[in-house]
């Protein structure tokens, strides 16, 4: 049987994905549940699901550490885990000053778990979750985005995170079509394949956001005339939505020509095809074995 000697947690918002170490840093199990962070609520919640999840895991290796990153360590979550400043260091000395800031929470598995802390911006901006994420990707020079619920752009030189922007994609992707009257008459999932409709997104996104309120309502008077179908429209708005993110990333960082981006394969194929018409190389890797990297190299700097 293979020794397990860390547990690690991606304990995000709606999701909780979960890794078990091998002395070598090695992924040799991995589990899920929907459990996410904001559907839990008190102490007694969040202990519940973590033995459900990884209790076999850590009954059977009693030595196994427990580390987590995400929103278990928000306001809302199972304890604050606050925020570092920008850290100005390599990736091993971020990682150094994470694994400094953790706060612990005792749990009923017989250890206590370790939450890494998000990072903050003066400006204010703040990510949890990504913080580990950049520690796992290696990168020290460029530009990362890590798209989600609230998309990161993230700007590393010399290993120090030198500034960072979030965009609200995800999020207003939701709310669109959830809860407005263009949403509830556009019922399709976005089409990657359909490109006359994506691109249109995008135009409509590079002539500037000071038109985006009446931009929605064209959308949605383009199905109500029966000028376009809900279908197309539904692409188009992907295309509005992530066109307006590099749009107003571009101008923070004018000067991009590439971008590393760390993401689910869901996301990848819009985030390629998005960056491509704007004239961006896009070299993808894996949101999973990104994260996973970052909370080995965390848990190491752990006292």
């Amino acid at each position: 049987m293979t020794e397990i000697v860390l547990i690690g947690l991606d304990w995000g918002s709606t999701n909780l994905r979960a890794f078990a170490f091998n002395a070598q840093g090695e992924v040799v199990d991995r589990a899920e549940s929907s459990a996410g962070a904001l559907t839990l609520s008190g102490s007694a919640q969040f202990d519940e699901v973590l033995v459900a999840v990884v209790g076999e895991w850590a009954q059977r290796h009693p030595a196994a550490r427990l580390i987590a990153c995400g929103m278990v360590g928000a306001k809302s979550g199972w304890r604050e885990a606050g925020y570092v400043g920008l850290i100005a260091a390599t990736d091993a000395q971020q990682a150094a000053v994470l694994a400094a800031n953790v706060v612990t929470v005792a749990t009923s598995l017989a250890r206590p778990l370790h939450i890494i802390p998000g990072i903050k911006s003066d400006e204010p901006d703040v990510m949890r979750g990504e913080e580990t994420q950049l520690v796992g990707s290696g990168v020290t020079d460029g530009v990362i985005v890590l798209p989600g619920t609230h998309s990161k752009w993230v700007h590393m030189s010399a290993g120090r995170v030198e500034s960072f922007a979030t965009f609200y994609t995800g999020e207003m992707n939701s709310l669109i079509r959830k809860h407005s009257s263009v949403g509830a008459l556009v019922k399709s999932a976005p089409d990657s394949n359909d490109v006359a409709a994506f691109e249109m997104g995008l135009n409509y996104a590079r002539a500037g956001a000071a038109s985006w309120l009446h931009d929605l309502f064209v959308l949605r008077a383009s199905v109500v005339t029966g000028a376009r179908s809900e279908a197309f429209v539904s692409t188009v708005l992907a295309g509005w939505l992530l066109g307006c993110e590099i749009s107003a990333a571009l101008t923070m960082y004018p000067d991009t020509r590439g971008v590393v981006l760390v993401a689910s394969q869901t996301l990848v194929p819009w985030y390629e095809a998005a960056t491509r018409a704007f004239a961006i190389s896009c070299d993808a890797v894996s949101a999973e074995m990104v994260t996973s990297r970052g909370l080995w190299r965390i848990a190491q700097s752990l006292r």
